[in-house]
């Protein structure tokens, strides 16, 4: 089957090899002058293997077996330069070691840097879509190969082809005609590498994708809420055959990626074993070969052959690393999400103007969440925002912070939107660690006086270490609405223009989100405030209340006015969950 205009998908895959290599190639660009000093360090390494061979002629020809016999002072000579240069030469090679560390570690560190900030940039529907233990493992696992690539395998490859080419040169000197010879067996083993190195690279990327799979699945189930959910449902075994699963997949990728580079080393073994023999026969047939250019020349063709089992060695390396690279350079090519559109609003003001926002569906429908949602909110207003489930409530609120960017319409706000959404997310470290993330030089009081106001302060007094203590990950060691009341307090530290609060208070009794809910309002008074809910039921503290239904503003107005049409949509729902706030006291009071 063929591709586009005259392209097979080999042709196809040729050309992407070809884009990969051109883009890493283009990461030492920083480091011109090292990767010179490198190239200089082994080429004068292997100038310096490809001269200890040559030792072996004159020690078998003048110093051994030369007129006269046996010279010991040449021998001694021989061996005293012979110890020099393989001193030299590993000096040189450490050097070259060290240099190349240095590099690798720079390029390294720079590309899984980039990456993070590029990751940090993508959309919410990116981190929705993927996988996180699929972002950690790019992340983390294919920048580790890419490293060992950068550090090992393309020195490796360097000093491999310059050998490979001082040998050779060598071997000419010794004997043309023998090293003609050698060099017509070369082709072969380059052509078993070119054959075999495709296959290997499409096994390491499917490998590869088997271990992100995997690490996703250890980063879900393995998690907090994984393991609960798992035993409260009786799945445990399940998850582990999953597991398992996964894992013998990735032990069969292995298996083939194993015998697919190793059914090329033992071509390479066979192939290196009988040269030295096609090469004696050749001497044979010749005139003026001495024993010691055969006996220099035999050694000089393992050092021409084994840079070029090297190479085998090092393809196959590569191919893995060009899959690495190939998974990290897809994630860096991802457009990233557009800044939140801070200005065109004055401080403090929030403007939507016919707003729409839609979700891709699960065959690719277009799902609207929001339409035409048109708002205005003054500085230092106070905002309720209610209405049935999947009205839009969320979505209108990661719209007000920068989150999404609408698909129709604008949203504009006067300075920076902090959202304190209902999933209190919080790291792992102290209470004080996680309340400073949201403002680094907030001293003591600073944290005791935003805990006061979310009612928080006396539940941390009373732990051992204070705000010193440890949250557990994810705040494991808290309670839900204890987390709540934690995350609401970093929010307050913020002290940002606008706050909107999704669901913040969600896990907290009604009363006591009444009491938190009025306590924020006070002390954000003369700044924004915008509180998204759906038990709304007593605070009536709010300057305005917009309504959803359907995506789309239902109603709009003081908590009076629209009380007052009974008919209303908000007075419908007041009056429905004040009978089911009712019906719930009765039945705790059986």
């Amino acid at each position: 089957m063929r591709l586009g205009i005259g392209r097979t998908p080999f042709q196809i895959s040729e050309r992407a090899d070809v884009v990969t290599t051109r883009r890493i190639i283009r990461l030492f660009a920083p480091y011109r002058r090292a990767v010179l000093l490198v190239v200089l360090l082994v080429a004068i390494f292997s100038a310096l293997n490809a001269a200890v061979p040559l030792l072996t002629q004159v020690v078998f020809d003048r110093a051994l077996f030369g007129a006269g016999g046996p010279r010991p002072g040449l021998l001694a000579l021989i061996a005293a330069l012979a110890a020099v240069v393989a001193a030299g030469a590993a000096g040189v090679d450490l050097a070259q070691a060290w240099i190349s560390a240095r590099m690798a570690q720079r390029i390294i560190h720079s590309l899984r840097t980039r990456l993070f900030g590029h990751l940090q940039r993508m959309p919410l529907g990116f981190f929705a879509a993927a996988r996180s233990g699929e972002i950690q493992s790019r992340l983390a696992n294919d920048t580790d190969q890419i490293e060992d690539a950068i550090k090992d395998t393309l020195p490796s490859l360097l000093g491999s082809l310059l050998g490979f080419l001082f040998a050779l040169g060598a071997m000419f000197s010794l004997s043309w005609r023998l090293a003609a010879v050698t060099l017509c067996l070369a082709p072969a083993i380059l052509w078993v590498t070119a054959r075999s190195g495709r296959a290997l690279k499409i096994l390491s990327a499917a490998g590869q994708r088997a271990r992100a799979e995997i690490a996703s699945i250890a980063a879900e189930r393995l998690s907090l809420g994984g393991i609960t959910l798992a035993r409260v449902h009786g799945r445990d075994g399940h998850e582990a055959a999953v597991f398992a699963a996964e894992s013998e997949r990735l032990a069969g990728l292995g298996v083939r990626a194993s015998l697919a580079a190793q059914s090329v080393l033992s071509a390479g073994h066979i192939f290196f074993v009988l040269t030295p023999y096609i090469v004696f026969v050749a001497a044979g047939l010749m005139d003026g070969i001495t024993p010691g250019t055969l006996m220099a020349f035999v050694v000089l063709q393992s050092r021409l052959y084994q840079p070029l089992w090297q190479i085998l060695h090092i393809s196959t390396e590569f191919r893995t690393a060009q899959a690495a690279f190939e998974r990290v350079f897809e994630y860096l090519d991802l457009p990233p999400g557009p800044p939140p559109a801070v200005g065109g609003a004055g401080a403090g003001e929030v403007s939507v103007a016919g707003a729409s926002y839609a979700y891709a569906g699960p065959e690719g429908e277009t799902r609207w969440a929001l339409r035409e949602v048109t708002l205005d909110l003054p500085a230092a207003s106070t905002t309720l925002i209610v209405g049935p489930n999947g009205s839009g409530k969320t979505t209108l609120g990661h719209l007000l912070a920068g989150l999404y960017e609408p698909a129709e319409g604008s949203v504009r706000t006067g300075g920076r939107v902090c959202l304190a959404p209902q999933e209190a997310l919080l790291f792992q470290g102290s209470i004080a660690d996680n309340l400073r993330y949201a403002a680094p030089d907030a001293g003591l009081d600073d944290l005791i006086a935003a805990c006061t106001t979310t009612r928080m302060h006396e539940r941390i007094m009373a732990l051992p270490d204070g705000y010193d203590s440890v949250v557990g990950e994810r705040g494991a060691l808290l309670s839900g609405g204890e987390r709540q009341r934690l995350a609401l307090a970093r929010a307050l530290l913020s002290d940002a223009p606008v706050l909107v609060l999704d669901e913040a208070t969600s896990a907290l009794d009604p009363l006591a989100e009444r009491e938190v809910v009025h306590a924020v309002l006070r002390r954000r008074r003369g700044l924004t405030t915008v509180m998204i809910t759906h038990r709304f039921g007593g605070l009536d503290a709010f300057d305005t209340v917009v309504v959803l239904d359907g995506g789309r503003v239902a109603e709009s107005g003081t908590p009076p006015q629209l009380l007052g049409d009974r008919h209303g949509l908000y007075a419908r729902m007041v009056r429905a969950q004040a009978v089911q706030r009712r019906a719930e006291i009765a039945a705790n009071m059986r």
